[in-house]
């Protein structure tokens, strides 16, 4: 049992093993910085703590899942689906997720690396650490390749490092960019993962801003609270 709790957690832990290598890796390069260096040490240590502080709030919160209050007001709940594993009558935008083993109201995904599903109530959370690591990294790589072109390597543990760390940071890079602009077009066009690989019949466009703010809340979309 502690086993298979262990490898539901793993990618979590990865990413983390992940952020604190590339923070070594960092610390390491700019052993003697100068004012400059500092700031950007400071600007780069800020967004790593907001980026950890949405690992846990987009693991940690619930997505939301269905009650029978959300179906009484609805004049077609006769007409919705009925779940056959949580034996209630599924919401619009409502699915049941294998690996929760529940339904999730207005379902993304079950996202992995975070071990939890991406749902009604924590989809803003998700967006923006998709947002800010992109963020994170990019400033990561720009002020990584920026020193040591500056001050090259003179050693072989030197050598190492920057020929494991840029290609890792970069391919992460690769990664995240197309998930970041993915997400920004389900926004635009309020659809979630599931609806889009779906090609649900069920359309919920109702224009730019009214989509970002049911998905991204009525405040400032890209602060995370």
């Amino acid at each position: 049992m502690n086993f298979i709790k262990f490898w539901v957690w793993s990618p979590l832990y990865v990413m983390i093993l992940l952020i604190a290598y590339f923070d070594i890796m960092l610390i390491y390069i700019f052993r003697d910085p100068d004012t400059t260096e500092k700031a950007q040490l400071i600007v780069h240590h800020l967004l790593m703590l907001v980026d950890i502080y949405l690992i846990f709030k987009t693991s940690s919160t619930k997505p939301g899942t269905p009650t029978y209050f959300y179906t009484e007001d609805d004049p077609l709940a006769d007409m919705r689906p009925f779940c056959k594993h949580c034996f209630l009558k599924k919401p619009l935008r409502c699915h049941h997720c294998i690996s929760c083993g529940k339904c999730i109201l207005r379902m993304d995904h079950h996202e992995y690396w975070v071990n939890n599903c991406i749902g009604q109530n924590n989809y803003k959370y998700f967006f923006c650490l998709i947002f800010y690591m992109t963020v994170t990294l990019e400033f990561y790589i720009c002020i990584y390749l920026i020193k040591i072109i500056k001050s090259p390597p003179n050693g072989a543990i030197d050598t190492y490092f920057i020929i494991f760390t840029v290609p890792l940071s970069i391919s992460l890079n690769l990664i995240l960019i197309p998930a970041l602009a993915i997400h920004i077009r389900l926004i635009l066009y309020n659809q979630t993962m599931v609806e889009y690989f779906e090609k649900t019949e069920e359309h919920h466009d109702k224009g730019v801003i009214a989509n970002c703010k049911e998905l991204l809340g009525p405040g400032c979309w890209l602060v995370p609270i």
